[in-house]
């Protein structure tokens, strides 16, 4: 039996190629074409025995920091092996075909920028922009090791230079809203978008699920490519269920045929 034909709605390449200020904002789905593990997915090995949500909040970090940065340093190691996918290429020549296009993304790899966006805001962090706990001083880390480091007792966090207090990893601990002058700059996007396309994002977290809100209040379309069912589907102009590194530089080709 043939595949099915992947059916793009025409309206919805009419609003890809009309829009001129096109936000895509992306999750955790786009990780598993770059062999990185989803958001809420746990990782193999030594990790495997430990509660990923656990090691995500203030209350562990303050348990135990030496075991939560240990895991964010895993992740920000694998994070830098990882290459960018189709989904993430089509992202950066997205920008190219429409120049207004803006990269929100909620993960906390570096792929948008290897990939060639130009225009990037990083909503939940970044692995590789740790800061103080208490002054909020950025830390500058060296290149993580290629393979895994040793089994625990783990060693602690660096130290802040400013303060000496502990240096937390880049990425917001559950629950943790964005950054002031993050948040301010998302809400600026969402308020002048016209077309928000959701690539790979449940949009549970808070701040994805209010930005993907108030851009449609302001009269933005969105747009959603994502294989599984989201809370936003009864709202979505569109929602296109599969891979994004297969939709997307479908999308594009039938948006712009012979670009």
């Amino acid at each position: 039996m043939k595949p099915r034909k992947l059916h793009l709605p025409e309206s919805l390449l009419q609003s890809v190629r009309a829009a001129r200020n096109i936000v895509v904002l992306t999750g955790s789905g786009l990780n598993p074409a770059s062999r990185l593990p989803l958001a809420r997915d746990g990782m193999r090995g030594l990790w495997a025995r430990y509660d990923s949500a656990a090691l995500a909040t203030e209350e562990g970090f303050r348990r135990d920091p030496a075991l939560v940065w240990a895991w964010h340093e895993e992740r920000r190691r694998r994070a830098r092996l990882a290459a960018p996918n189709a989904a993430h290429r089509a992202i950066a020549e997205l920008a190219v075909r429409s120049p207004g296009a803006f990269v929100v993304t909620q993960n906390g790899d570096t792929l948008h920028e290897r990939a060639g966006s130009p225009r990037i805001l990083h909503l939940l962090g970044r692995f590789d922009q740790p800061r103080c706990s208490a002054c909020a001083m950025p830390y500058t880390l060296a290149a993580p090791p290629a393979k895994p480091g040793r089994q625990g007792p783990f060693p602690p966090p660096p130290a802040c230079r400013i303060c000496g207090n502990l240096v937390r990893p880049g990425r917001l601990w559950h629950g943790e809203p964005p950054a002031s002058d993050v948040w301010a700059i998302a809400k600026g996007l969402a308020a002048a978008a016209d077309l928000i396309l959701a690539v790979g994002t449940s949009c549970e977290t808070p701040a994805a699920a209010e930005f993907c809100y108030a851009a449609m209040a302001d009269g933005a379309e969105l747009v959603q490519i994502n294989p599984n069912p989201t809370l936003l589907d009864r709202v979505a102009a569109h929602n296109i269920k599969g891979p994004a590194e297969k939709i997307l530089p479908l999308l594009l080709a039938r948006a712009w045929p012979g670009a």
